[in-house]
């Protein structure tokens, strides 16, 4: 006859087993297994940073320098500038990714001042040159654009150097990013009719027009075409949460719910014979008849939220820095003025700018002094390269805000070192005549040949055999050009006497047709 015999002596042994070794036997695979991950998650960084740097290697910058003349349009011309950045955006593969370490580089937008000359600068991938001076010249026909050398190849890359100092670091938002700082709009002064734009670029561009010799300013906003990190998502939960709606992750039946659905309306239906509620009816009356009354912040953030999402926008970085050199470096007094021009955009019912501490070479204790050197050499290397994936983490904003924070002087701005153009200067036109297959299309470098009022070559005198001075023809122009000046109607010559005999004026005149 068959027995089963079954053998409870592992679990005897594991129930006499102390609770620390017993722990230490099921938690030691877990940890190995946990170990090895991160192992494998640190050679994949690792393998996809070096394909990565290997494919930044292979791309081509361009920095695009723009002059814009008298610009009478308003920083919303300048929004649609930022909605093309999207057109840069491709499809990355896993294997692009994972086999060229392909990805997605950002288009940095620059006002810089160097030595008091204020520059606007746009520098993106060489292939995108065409789309971005499309969609400038769409917004202004008359602007000038350059493509001209990188301005910060020319500082040092180390720190301490012998020539230059170096302050700044990246500014990010104090609160969520799902709500806005002050746009433009929120500059507009109605009160004059000549003037309707408080322009806030104008104390920016007064700061780096006061910059003397051997000092430079940068503003550098990093554009990312990619997403919208979730922000937008964030934005609904927090309209839904402030007016006291169930978010759409909320309410949703689980698997339990799902199973025992089909007999779920049996209590339900004996609870409302016998008069008992079980939350189920009335509600959704009562959630629908509750009045929300928004208060005044509440009403300025939902109006304010609402607006930004409305629009496209983008993940960002902004990164500013001081480069001066040593004899003129003033670091408190271009700070002072730096934070005061980015408390210009702080709404106190909703966002504003502050700096990130981990981006900014600080002195301020001694004990900072020892990675000071450390994070400017870390700054310069991320401004000149425009890292994305260095610094903070990235922000979301509109294309409004963009607009506010990068837009083109108005007329009204008066500082004197902006650069600016008068015209646009034109292309040749497509129908003029080129050179042939085989022709060359430089000037010749055979000297012009002069003419005198009468249409005749100046050559340069020779003398003839006799001594006489005699002018000298080309070959092929002897045989055609007359060799006595040509004659104004009116002026010929008269016979000279000798030559023919003069008429005479009292003979009469006979027809040549008279019968002789």
């Amino acid at each position: 006859m068959l027995q089963l015999v079954i053998d409870v002596s592992p679990i005897e042994r594991m129930l006499a087993t102390s609770p620390d070794v017993l722990l230490l036997y099921v938690l030691g695979p877990v940890a190995v297994l946990m170990l090895l991950s991160i192992i494998f998650w640190g050679m994949t960084k690792i393998y996809l940073n070096n394909r990565a740097g290997d494919f930044a290697g292979k791309l081509k910058f361009s920095t695009l320098a723009i002059d814009i003349p008298v610009n009478e349009q308003s920083p919303k011309a300048v929004e649609n500038l930022f909605a093309v950045v999207k057109g840069t955006k491709s499809v990355v593969t896993k294997k692009e990714e994972w086999l060229y370490g392909k990805f997605i580089t950002p288009v940095s937008f620059e006002i810089v001042s160097i030595d008091g000359y204020i520059q606007f600068f746009i520098r993106a991938q060489s292939r995108f040159r065409d789309h971005l001076e499309a969609a400038i010249y769409a917004q202004y026909p008359e602007a000038e654009i350059a493509e001209v050398e990188d301005y910060t190849t020319h500082l040092p890359d180390e720190f301490p150097n012998e020539t230059h100092e170096l302050f700044g670091g990246e500014i990010i938002l104090e609160e969520k990013a799902y709500l806005p700082i002050r746009t433009y709009e929120d500059f507009e002064h109605m009160a004059s009719r000549d003037e309707k734009l408080k322009d806030p670029l104008n104390q920016l561009f007064e700061l780096m027009g006061k910059f003397k010799a051997g000092e430079q300013f940068w503003l550098h906003i990093l554009v990312h075409p990619s997403g919208d990190g979730g922000w937008k998502s964030k934005a609904e939960e927090f309209i839904l949460k402030t007016y006291g709606r169930k978010l759409p992750d909320q309410g949703k039946p689980g698997v339990m719910s799902k199973l025992a659905a089909p007999v779920a309306w049996i209590p339900r239906e004996a609870a409302s014979q016998f008069g008992l509620g079980f939350g189920g009816g009335g509600s959704d009356g009562d959630e629908g008849s509750t009045f929300f009354v928004p208060t005044n912040t509440e009403k300025t953030q939902l109006d304010g939220v609402s607006k930004k999402f409305m629009k496209p926008g983008y993940q960002c970085k902004i990164r500013w820095a001081y480069v001066s050199r040593h004899e003129t470096y003033r670091k408190g007094d271009r700070n002072t003025l730096w934070k005061g021009f980015i408390s210009l955009f702080a709404h106190p019912a909703m966002n504003n700018f502050k700096y990130d501490p981990d981006t900014m070479p600080r002195d301020d204790y001694f004990w900072m002094i020892w990675e000071y050197r450390r994070k400017q050499r870390e700054l310069m290397s991320a401004l000149k390269g425009r890292s994305w994936g260095r610094g903070s983490t990235p922000m979301y904003l509109s294309v409004e805000e963009l607009a506010t924070l990068w837009h083109f002087p108005t007329i009204e701005t008066r500082a004197p070192l902006i650069a600016r153009t008068s015209s646009k200067r034109a292309e040749a036109p497509t129908y003029l005549p080129q050179a042939g297959i085989g022709e060359s299309d430089e000037l010749p470098d055979a000297p012009l040949i002069e003419v005198d009022e009468q249409g005749r070559p100046i050559q340069p005198v020779e003398q003839s055999a006799e001594g006489t001075p005699e002018p000298r023809l080309g070959d092929d122009l002897a045989d055609i050009l007359p060799t006595e000046p040509m004659l104004e109607p009116g002026q010929e010559q008269l016979p000279e006497d000798g030559d023919a005999p003069a008429p005479e004026e009292d003979q009469p005149f006979i027809p040549p047709n008279l019968p002789t």
